[in-house]
């Protein structure tokens, strides 16, 4: 474990399933006050509703659009979104560029309450080699870097990034600036993911969120899921 002494993340979990499995999950989940839902295209864009069914039973929602496109529309689709529905949170690509991330900023500001921005750095589905195929002249750690500074800089809240670049994130951008952390790996269920390591980890390296979804929506017993992350999360440092 790292020297630091840091406080456990707070759980986020990303509900990429099937309507009626999502409410489930939410039902089970917050009986263990885990209360922070990830809502992406799967369910957003067929069932949009699940954001007023977390509202309503207490929950909080990340919305994770991960908007990328030019500024003006951005924030008209963002102004849309927040007349409509109540979210905790939401992500953007910094590749959109600082104009863009500077209008998400002024968009959201007379927002009450103002949702959490954060910006998404380089996946954690793509690996070193995956970044020779954009001809980027820094390597993955550092270009993950420069994107939060980026983001830091345009006034994002913080940034979504793996677990191998949290140190450097930490250290460079300040422990107030938020990183919300996926590729969590529980008993190996993250096909998808390149840059992926422990809860433990995480906590050890002073995540303020992570992320899990699958080793929890395929999953037959959620309670039995939810005991074991709860255990892990209170693990003393």
């Amino acid at each position: 474990m790292n020297s630091l002494t840091y406080k456990s993340p707070k759980l986020v979990i990303a509900l990429d399933t099937e309507l009626e499995k999502a409410k489930k999950i939410i039902d089970v989940a917050l009986k263990f006050n885990f209360d922070i839902f990830k809502i992406g295209h799967l369910l957003f864009d067929v069932h949009p509703e699940i954001i007023n069914y977390i509202n309503k039973n207490g929950g909080k929602v990340l919305l994770d659009l991960k908007f990328h496109d030019i500024p003006t529309v951005i924030s008209k689709a963002l102004k849309a979104i927040l007349k409509k529905y109540k979210i905790w949170g939401f992500t953007l690509h910094t590749l959109g560029g600082q104009d863009m991330l500077k209008e998400v900023k002024k968009t959201i500001q007379n927002t009450d309450p103002k949702p959490i921005i954060f910006a998404v750095t380089i996946l954690t589905s793509l690996a070193e080699k995956d970044l020779k195929v954009f001809k980027f002249k820094t390597n993955l750690k550092n270009t993950v870097l420069n994107l939060a500074k980026l983001a830091k800089n345009a006034g994002a809240d913080g940034v979504v990034c793996s677990v191998k670049e949290l140190e450097i994130i930490k250290k460079i951008c300040g422990k107030n600036f938020l990183t919300l952390v996926p590729g969590i790996n529980i008993n190996n269920q993250n096909p998808d993911q390149k840059r992926t390591d422990t809860i433990e980890k995480a906590i050890s390296l002073g995540a303020d969120y992570i992320v899990v979804g699958r080793s929890i929506y395929e999953e037959k017993n959620f309670q039995e899921k939810f005991e074991y992350i709860k255990k892990i999360l209170n693990y003393p440092l």
